[in-house]
């Protein structure tokens, strides 16, 4: 009568040791691989991208990436990817975390997680010079380019309701829509459309419409689940700031003499 007392006493002991695994947070998986696996763009400047002739990506959130690798004391491995892979290839574990400018958004959260808010970055839309556009309210029934995942054909849609917003693969598709005639808006992050524009080598021939206010919130998405590796990234991000280090990122892509110049009206800061 005592054994099955016994096996269960066995069973016992030896179930939390099975459980232990599934229970391990990926920090600890992160610090045993001596480095950190990112998800990023090659065609999201100034955020995250390639140089022609170059390999490795360069980037404001490249930049924060490495800072983050640094706290952590382990180094960045990063993966090329599109914006319909990110949540997905996190969600499977194949990413420690989504570095991309990506939006935080109600309805993402409900997928993934997210760190801290690292930039707030305003939203525009360009249309041709030569379209004799000069107001966001002229969209009215017209077309408009916005990549598949971004929320900016969202917010332009939320101001003029009858544009007809064409969803496409990435920003470099929708920007040829745009250059091609196929459309006559493209709204986007105002920096990523100035690093578009320069890097075309004709700005003068786009018009950045005055009367779009839009803006969203930037974070790193990180799968769920995973609370103590998100407190790191999170405390990493805050030490960023706290040392002045985030400023000189911003600066370095954002300030004075860059390419996409802009106020940095915000701090990365608690939740």
């Amino acid at each position: 009568m005592k054994r099955p007392i016994v096996a269960a006493a066995i069973v016992s002991a030896i179930l939390p040791t099975l459980v232990l695994p599934a229970a391990a947070d990926r920090l600890d998986e992160v610090k045993a691989r001596g480095k950190i696996i990112v998800g990023v763009s090659d065609t999201t400047p100034p955020f995250t991208f390639k140089r022609p002739g170059e390999s490795n990506h360069v980037g404001y959130d490249i930049d924060l990436v490495r800072a983050v690798a640094k706290r952590l004391g382990i180094a960045v491995e990063t993966v090329s990817l599109s914006s319909a892979e990110r949540i997905p290839m996190l969600q499977q574990g194949k990413l420690d975390f989504v570095a991309t400018s990506m939006t935080r958004t109600p309805e993402r959260l409900r997928d993934v997680d997210f760190s801290v808010i690292y930039f707030v970055a305003p939203h525009a839309v360009i249309v041709k010079k030569s379209s004799g556009i000069t107001s966001v309210h002229q969209l009215a029934g017209r077309k408009a380019s916005s990549a598949s995942t971004s929320t900016a054909g969202g917010n332009l849609k939320e101001v003029v309701p009858s544009v007809d917003i064409v969803y496409v693969r990435d920003y470099a598709v929708a920007f040829a829509a745009l250059k091609d005639g196929s459309v006559e808006a493209f709204p986007t992050d105002e920096s990523v459309l100035r690093a578009i524009v320069q890097q075309d080598g004709h700005p003068d021939d786009y018009l950045f419409l005055p009367d779009f206010t839009k803006s969203r919130n930037v974070g790193f998405a990180l799968k769920k689940g995973e609370p103590r590796f998100k407190d790191a990234i999170n405390r990493a991000l805050l030490d960023i700031e706290a040392s002045g280090e985030a400023a000189k990122i911003f600066d370095a892509w954002f300030g004075p003499g860059s390419q996409e110049p802009m106020p940095r009206g915000f701090k990365i800061q608690p939740d």
